[in-house]
């Protein structure tokens, strides 16, 4: 596992230190509040040698019994999803101490959110297609995840509750990769890691339905990788104010400002299916992770002439990463710097909770009653959706407020 352009690699090792008898540690790849990773060799047989990566639990957590059981869930859930376009989960131990640490694939490349940065970094936006290239990798990663099934065959679907830019992998060989399922649940193995009355995730990326204390499904992560697809291509947050809970009231509005404003460059029909993933009511939605993917497909026969698009985001990653080397690539995927959002009905006042301030930024235009999802629409019946259903793009009133405590784990730079 690893990632975009981030801090300076913390370390390194200071003579071999080898786990378990066979993981060689390299380097430390990065930190988070809750564990580090690391870069590290598999020693075999005849000079076998492989590169994976090694995630550790920190020591002052691993007697710590909530933060423990989401990290053994983590491994659980990552060895059970076997797909290319998943980070896969090699091995699960304890060293002498009690330290837990996974053993994953490492991926040589950067983060989404990482590539985006260097692609505006280099002078430009980050071309369409391959925005678009990204996506379909990550949603077939979440189609296995939310398609899994119980060795008997039974439906068993894996929610991963964290889709966002760093959790994107590409690689300098063209790869796409999901990674970190630490606050991923299996349905089968409901066990709640999370107090009543919170909401864990991403704040950017959370669905109105997750905001507004309902359960995440795999409705909500495509919800987050339609909200994804639209910062990449925009360089903006999708909901921003000037706190973090006006924040949250305009993810529970879902006002979606209209792509068409940014870019003159989008097909009308990349703009409709974002503008479908990012319906406020999960049934607007698609009906699944593969027919998202798919229409994103459809979608790649506009792209400009010329390259390849999975090849030219291959050679874009492996640029920016030899112009960036100084930098070094390496960050952490930690689902340990996650913010904890608290809500309650709000009270006559709220002594001593004041809000995080966020750098200020116009009231976004409502779209258009007209959207252009009808133009799709009227293109194309596979949405998974019936034909009928009109999306809820027009501003809704919200019912109540929200009191937000944020409570962000140490180490955590940003929402």
């Amino acid at each position: 596992m690893q990632v975009g352009p981030g801090p300076a690699i913390i370390g390194a090792v200071t003579g071999p230190v080898v786990l378990d008898g066979k993981y060689e540690l390299v380097e430390m790849a990065g930190e988070g509040g809750m564990a580090s990773v690391w870069k590290a060799q598999v020693k075999g047989a005849a000079g076998f040698s492989r590169t994976v990566a090694i995630k550790k639990i920190k020591s002052e957590f691993r007697s710590i019994k909530n933060y423990t059981e989401m990290f053994i869930e983590e491994a659980r859930v990552g060895s059970e999803l076997a797909h290319p376009n998943i980070v896969q989960v090699y091995d699960f131990c304890v060293d002498p101490q009690g330290t837990y640490y996974i053993v994953m694939e490492w991926v040589e490349g950067m983060d989404l959110g990482g590539f985006v940065k260097a692609e505006r970094e280099a002078g430009g936006r980050t071309p369409w297609p391959l925005v678009v290239v990204a996506a379909i990798g990550t949603l077939r990663g979440l189609a296995a995840a939310h398609e899994r099934r119980r060795p008997d065959g039974t439906a068993a679907p894996i929610v991963h509750r964290d889709v966002s830019p760093h959790n994107i992998l590409l690689g300098s060989n063209g790869a796409v990769k999901l990674t970190d399922f630490g606050l991923a649940r299996a349905r089968d193995r409901m066990v709640s890691l999370t107090a009543p009355g919170t909401v864990k995730g991403k704040l950017s990326y959370l669905s109105p339905e997750v905001a507004m204390g309902g359960q995440a499904t795999p409705a909500s992560d495509l919800f987050a990788m339609g909200a994804v697809m639209w910062e990449s291509l925009t360089g903006e947050r999708l909901f921003d104010g000037r706190s973090d809970l006006d924040v949250f009231k305009l993810i529970r509005q879902c006002i979606i400002r209209p792509l068409s404003a940014y870019r003159s460059d989008l097909p009308e029909e990349l703009i409709a299916i974002i503008e479908r993933a990012l319906a406020k009511e999960p049934a607007d939605r698609f009906g699944s992770a593969s027919s998202f993917a798919f229409m994103l497909g459809e979608v790649l026969r506009y792209a400009p002439p010329g390259a390849d698009p999975q090849l030219t985001l291959a050679q874009r990653v492996a640029e920016h990463r030899a112009r960036l080397g100084a930098r070094r690539m390496n960050q952490v995927i930690n689902s340990d710097n996650v913010p904890t959002w608290t809500y309650e009905k709000p009270k006559a006042t709220v002594p001593g909770v004041p809000p995080l301030k966020r750098d200020a930024s116009p009231p976004p235009p409502p779209l258009s009653p007209a959207s252009s999802i009808d133009m799709l629409r009227a293109k194309s019946g596979s949405f998974g959706a019936p034909m009928s259903k009109q999306l809820p793009l027009r501003q809704k009133t919200l019912v109540g407020q929200l009191l937000v405590v944020v409570t962000v784990s140490a180490g955590t730079g940003q929402l």
